[in-house]
């Protein structure tokens, strides 16, 4: 007997929670958004900052009344007219410091005067006295301060100091400071219409639901899903009274005039029906599989279903089947399923060699196509001639040519690309097996394309070191993120049910010799798999160590 929970009522109605659920993802987006931009708005102030005062100090370098001064060789003097020029500079210029200093790194001028003929304090001036313009970021005198240097130079072109402008971080907190305030405003007022819109997307929930909350949903799931259990038989339900409540078409069909039986929505159902323990009850409570029913002179194989909640009985659903029909399918119906598995798989491989076949018979390559035959009977595997210029492997060109023709009636665009020439196989074994791998791959990148408007799928092979690298991408649909690591599991497909068998082939025949398969796909943009295969030249070892970059020896 299955007991099925019956929904409690939830304190928060659906509508509300999906409205505050909105409210605080959107709430928590905007928190990120403030933290990595107001990040990202300091690191472009600190940028602009830097750049700013490299400019400065590069060009106060270059003035002759800078140069000039350090040429004098005189003891640094408060009094000084520089001193009075670059505190002029300083101000009109709005940066904190202009330090001009000697080759020694003794400062000429600064903001607190009393540090004029002092040595310079920061340890990152050496560069600009050795030539070099930059920019930094260290402790001085005013506290921690972005840095602009420049090398000054004399005529002759000999550093005789270096000129630094620097902006404090203090200095810069009012413009930070701004700057927050108006991306808090920005999203303060995204927030906001995010506000309104989960209100709106509250009121459309519950419009959409028809005014019923999830428990009321729940309440006709529950009632019905034993009948979807058992939809492709006669199925009746009814409720606690006996009342009938649903009637399939397949129950009509095999009742019959279902009047003349007394069955009927809203009625009392009075056959059909087991026995009753309890007086207080009209439906029984036990569950009953396979128990046999007569009616209208017609003998039925059906299940009895109670249906309880809370611990009470509310209904039952009885699904039934013509006996004699449940054992004619059951005698057609042996061993059906693996026949089915087979035929699928053998269905994959026999297109593959068809394709092959065809290749090889548009080639004219008679020769080719009989030993092909003829390995296919004998369970083994041939080589022919090439028929595009770097693939000299008569199987494996055959095949690519049958598979363009095939692109070409389905309007998809196959070019085929070899970075290096592709011998013969040294068996054919490895033919067959790439020729399954490459057709299944491409059977599932031609299916990926049926929407587009230019579809096209591009094959890139390359011969290294005895390993085939084989590239197949397409420009179609993708796959999404939570398929892509069971896309070559058995039966796992994401073109509906009883698929899923040739990327499964695909993993076990490269898998069976040790080779590599990856998957790259993004939703709307298309899919990359790359496949590495063992490969072994007909022609020996010389051929594949000159494939590999090796002297044979």
């Amino acid at each position: 007997m299955n007991e099925h929970p019956w929904p409690r009522k939830s304190p928060i109605r659906l509508n509300t929670l999906a409205a505050l659920l909105a409210f605080i993802t959107i709430m928590a987006s905007l928190i990120v958004a403030y933290t990595v931009f107001g990040d990202q708005l300091w690191r472009s102030i600190t940028r602009v900052q830097q750049d700013r005062v490299v400019n400065v100090a590069t060009t106060l370098s270059r003035s002759d009344e800078v140069i000039k001064a350090l040429q004098l060789d005189v003891p640094p003097s408060p009094a000084a007219d520089i001193e009075q020029r670059m505190e002029t500079l300083r101000e009109l210029l709005n940066v904190n410091f202009i330090v001009i200093m000697n080759a020694r790194g003794i400062r000429l001028t600064h903001p607190n005067r009393e540090w004029i003929g002092h040595n310079f304090r920061g340890g990152d001036e050496g560069a600009a006295l050795a030539g070099a313009r930059y920019a930094s970021l260290a402790v001085g005198t005013l506290g921690t301060s972005i840095r602009g240097f420049a090398p000054v130079r004399d005529d002759s072109g000999d550093i005789i100091g270096a000129v630094s402008v620097g902006v404090t971080l203090s200095h810069l907190e009012p413009l930070r400071a701004a700057s927050h305030k108006r991306l808090l405003f920005l999203f303060l007022a995204i927030l906001a219409i995010g506000g309104l819109g989960s209100a709106w997307l509250a009121r459309t929930i519950r419009r959409r639901l028809m005014g019923m909350e999830p428990d009321d949903i729940a309440r006709l799931v529950a009632e019905r899903r034993v009948t979807l259990d058992a939809i492709h038989e006669g199925v009746i339900a009814v409720d606690a009274r006996a009342h009938v409540t649903l009637i399939n078409p397949a129950a009509r069909s095999l009742l019959g005039d279902l009047k003349a039986h007394g069955i009927e929505l809203g009625e009392r159902l009075e056959v059909l029906l087991p026995g009753s323990d309890s007086e207080h009850q009209v439906l029984g409570d036990r569950a009953m599989i396979n128990r046999r029913m007569h009616l209208g002179g017609r003998a039925f194989l059906g299940n009895y279903q109670p249906m309880m909640a809370d611990g009470r009985l509310v209904g039952a659903v009885m699904t039934f089947r013509d006996s004699h029909e449940m054992q004619a399918l059951a005698e057609e119906l042996t061993g059906v399923r693996r026949y089915a598995e087979a035929l699928r798989a053998t269905t994959h491989e026999f297109k593959n060699k068809l394709h092959v076949i065809l290749g090889l018979a548009q080639l004219e390559d008679l020769p080719a196509l009989r030993q092909y035959l003829r390995e296919l009977v004998d369970y083994r595997h041939a080589v022919s001639e090439s028929i595009v210029e770097r693939v000299r492997e008569p199987v494996l060109a055959g095949f690519l040519i049958g598979k363009q023709s095939e692109a070409r009636e389905k309007g998809i665009t196959l070019s085929v690309e070899a970075e290096t020439p592709i011998p013969q196989a040294s068996d054919g074994a490895t033919v067959h097996a790439l020729v399954s791998i490459i057709g299944n791959l491409l059977e599932n990148a031609f299916e990926a394309l049926d929407a587009r408007e230019e579809p096209g799928v591009a094959i890139h092979m390359a011969l290294e070191s005895r390993t085939l690298s084989l590239q197949i991408q397409d420009n179609g649909a993708g796959i999404e993120p939570e398929h892509q690591a069971r896309i070559f599991e058995h039966g796992v497909s994401t073109k509906g049910e009883r698929r899923g068998l040739g990327l499964f082939l695909v993993r076990e025949q490269i898998d069976a010799v040790e080779g590599t398969l990856s998957l790259y796909s993004s939703p709307g943009q298309g899919t990359l798999i790359e496949v590495s295969y063992p490969y072994r030249p007909a022609n020996g070892s010389a051929h594949d160590d000159a494939a590999g970059g090796r002297t044979h020896q």
